[in-house]
């Protein structure tokens, strides 16, 4: 049983290990049209992204991958008020950003909690 445990929770890393790649190369393909673009398509802008995160851990593999991805940076962690504060070179619709990164929490919760996070 324990076994069977371990391979899921190892499964679910390695989903969300790829997933976060494809994000960060979608990201950093996005960032670079915009480099070298006449007329990039950045509109910055911060988002608050309340979180389901419940410990530190979640919390900093959810900031970590954020930072990681290119066009996208992590300003503050509130955990007393359990929010994110993010920054995003794409924010011209505030709502999407904002889902896009409750994808990214989910995926991580559901990795490393387990089968029906968050």
């Amino acid at each position: 049983m324990i076994v069977i445990l371990v391979v899921r929770r190892l499964a679910a890393l390695i989903a969300l290990a790829a997933w976060a790649s494809g994000a960060i190369v979608r990201a950093s393909l996005m960032v670079a049209r915009d480099v070298i673009a006449p007329s990039p398509r950045v509109v910055p802008g911060v988002v608050i992204v309340p979180l389901r995160s419940r410990t530190p851990l979640e919390t900093a593999v959810v900031s970590g991958l954020i930072i990681l991805t290119p066009g996208t940076m992590t300003v503050t962690i509130r955990p007393d008020e359990r929010e994110l504060w993010v920054h995003g070179m794409y924010a011209a619709d505030p709502e999407a950003l904002r889902a896009e990164l409750r994808e990214l929490e989910g995926r991580v919760l559901r990795a490393l909690r387990g089968r029906g996070a968050p």
